[in-house]
């Protein structure tokens, strides 16, 4: 080793950052290549740090280049985690350099067809040139205890590790790693471990067919598998964190067991979790919809709160998804300091990340704040044209659900991006926009509705009965008659698929067609005998209140002005179960009068003082309906926002 360094300017020899090696056609490729892993060197190092210390992995000077152990210098943040890339200095690197001379396990570095990279299987050498030990097939580099091991893994098994993760950070298409499992596997420590899964779910062929990718079922994922068991208990939490994100990423469905093990292993390293670590994993859980341990989700919301003043909003944003899609109710503090770390940084949110976050409040049935909601209302009036339509339907579906009004102009530019892109939207996210703008009592134009109208006609067999139901019921809600087209489609969509309504759906959707008049007396018998097959027990109180609204509209639509009945009543084909039990609902609500409103106060007064005699929340005899204001002597009076009759 001596013979090959130089002071710098000798005769003879090539100079690098200091180091200098003869001019001869083997030096040459090494040269280069020393000189490209020089700038990777540089590129990793902290900014503070002397690029003249810069030792490269040839000759056995290997310890000091960056390591992905070393938090402040190349770090596993960069390199690892699911938003970030690849450090760019990894990328296409031959590593690691061969010691120029060097016979390993008999394969010599002179006279071989790759003289500028050694096997990577083949221990680097060590600062006194001495070859390393090879892990033997079998045994997993590191397993072991952690405090045991951690004296151990020095010299040439930490750098040959270091060397293994650095090759499957560089690789840039996932047969590579495989190719590394296949060679490497039974000499992966923790990190190789975690950094192979991490990257070939990075790297992972395009998914056209909606199937797990092929990936999954060789056997060097499944030896890959076994490795990440037998080293768990090593784990930190960037391994913990970047495993569950691969898996979730795959599409791989570990068995319960393992997914346990490795949430109660997080729990026992939680402290030492970042937010990025943290809301990964969690993101993790919730997307192969297992719920980890009771355990890790206390645990994991009470590391969330402490790290919130350094968390960034897609760690807000994937917590609260996370939570939200695990049903799981976390905690007013956790709910509560992620509201106010968002509106701190709320100019940093994402339009996915602003959809998700309302989104899991609303499922979660939290109320952040109006602070919270009106800075997300003003991000989407401002960036509408960032968001996709699954983001503004999400958008849109929270704010309804939270019952908070945006405000007309969020609501109306949302509108407009809708209707530029609505070929684009999906059953779902037609019907979800479609509800919140009714449920908010917005109308959006009759351009959004009509043109909604033609989609669902078209591709009304795409559309759940959910999904069916929700769009019929925003057009009655919103008292817009759509085509005709539309009517017929979803009251044929019904019969077809009646097996398939839930009785809440049934009765949505025979309100809304009630509403509209949308269907011919002769559909009306079909729908009405289809609903003589359910069991009137699966109906709740609200659903009964709304089937009795159903047959008086029914009723009243065969009753001309006069009351003569012009045909027979499609009323009389209601089932009488249900119409007898629906009934005692309607009057009993009609006999829960509630406290009359200040305006109601108000006119009441009025007619007193004008000497008109009249009872307020009136009973009608036949206990169908209860009248704000009843005149005597056959008066009638009609005045804004309060209902008069005699």
């Amino acid at each position: 080793m001596a013979e090959v360094l130089r002071q710098p300017g000798s005769a003879g020899h090539a100079e690098i950052s200091g180091l200098n090696f003869p001019q001869n056609s083997q030096s040459q490729a090494m040269v280069a290549a020393l000189e490209r892993l020089n700038q990777l060197s540089i590129a990793a190092q902290p900014a503070e740090a002397n690029s003249s210390s810069f030792d490269p992995w040839a000759f056995g000077l290997a310890q000091h280049l960056p390591s992905p152990w070393d938090l402040n210098a190349w770090q596993y943040r960069d390199a690892w985690l699911p938003h970030n890339t690849p450090h760019p200095g990894m990328m296409g690197a031959a590593m690691p350099i061969p010691r120029p001379g060097t016979a390993y396990q008999g394969y010599n570095m002179q006279s071989s067809a790759h003289p500028n990279q050694i096997p990577i299987g083949v221990a680097a050498a060590t600062r006194s040139g001495q070859g390393g030990a090879i892990t033997p097939p079998g045994v997993y580099a590191g397993s072991g205890s952690p405090t045991a091991n951690a004296g151990k893994r020095a010299g040439n098994e930490f750098s040959h590790n270091k060397a293994i993760t650095k090759r499957l950070a560089s690789a840039v298409h996932y047969q590579q790693i495989l190719d590394i499992i296949s060679e490497f596997v039974h000499q992966f420590d923790e990190v190789n471990v975690a950094t192979a899964l991490h990257r070939l779910a990075k790297l992972q062929p395009p998914n056209l067919s909606n199937q797990p990718p092929s990936i999954i079922y060789t056997n060097q994922f499944q030896q890959l598998i076994y490795a990440s068991k037998t080293l768990l208990d090593r784990f930190e939490a960037q391994a913990v964190s970047n495993t569950m994100w691969a898996f979730a990423t795959l599409g791989y469905y570990p068995d319960g067991e393992t997914l346990d093990n490795i949430g109660e292993h997080a729990v026992t390293i939680i402290s030492t979790f970042r937010p990025q670590a943290t809301s990964n994993t969690l993101w993790a859980y919730a997307k192969l919809g297992y719920p980890p341990p009771e355990s890790l989700l206390a645990a994991a919301a009470h590391q969330m709160v402490i790290d919130f003043p350094k968390s960034v909003p897609q760690d807000i944003s994937n917590t609260l998804w996370a939570y939200a899609t695990l049903r799981h109710y976390p905690g007013s503090e956790l709910l509560d300091g992620a509201a106010k770390q968002a509106v701190f940084t709320i100019h940093r949110f994402k339009p996915q990340e602003v959809a998700n976050t309302l989104w899991s409040y609303a499922t979660l049935g939290h109320d952040p704040n109006n602070l919270l909601l009106d800075a997300m209302a003003a991000q989407m009036a401002e960036r509408i044209q960032h968001f996709r339509p699954q983001a503004i339907s999400n958008s849109l579906w929270a704010y309804a659900k939270l019952g908070y009004n945006p405000g007309r102009q969020v609501l109306d530019v949302t509108a407009q991006r809708a209707v530029q892109s609505l070929p684009q939207y999906t059953s779902q996210e037609i019907a979800n926009t479609l509800w919140a703008l009714a449920t908010l009592e917005h109308h959006p134009g009759v351009q959004l509705l009509d043109a909604s109208a033609v989609q669902i006609a078209r591709r009304i067999e795409q559309f759940s009965p959910q999904d069916t139901t929700n769009s019929v019921w925003a057009y009655a809600k919103l008292f817009h008659y759509p085509c005709n087209d539309l009517l017929q489609s979803a009251a044929m969509y019904c019969l077809r698929h009646w097996h398939r309504f839930k009785p809440q759906e049934v009765a949505n959707m025979f309100w809304a067609l009630a509403i509209l008049k949308a269907c011919p007396p002769d559909t009306w018998r079909l729908l009405l005998d289809k609903l003589g097959n359910v069991p009137v027990a699966s109906f709740d109180d609200a659903d009964r209140h709304q089937m009795y609204q159903v047959y008086l509209l029914l009723d009243s639509a065969a009753r001309p002005v006069g009351g003569r009945i012009a045909g027979p009543s499609v009323a009389a084909s209601f089932p009488p179960a249900l119409l007898e039990s629906a009934l005692a609902v309607w009057k009993a609500s009609v006999r829960q009068t509630g406290r009359i409103s200040k305006l109601h106060e108000e006119v009441s007064q009025v007619l007193w003082s004008l000497g008109m005699v009249h009872t307020n929340e009136h009973i009608t005899p036949d206990g169908l309906f209860c009248v704000d204001i009843a005149m005597q002597d056959n008066k009638v009076f009609s005045l804004p926002c309060c209902a008069v009759c005699c």
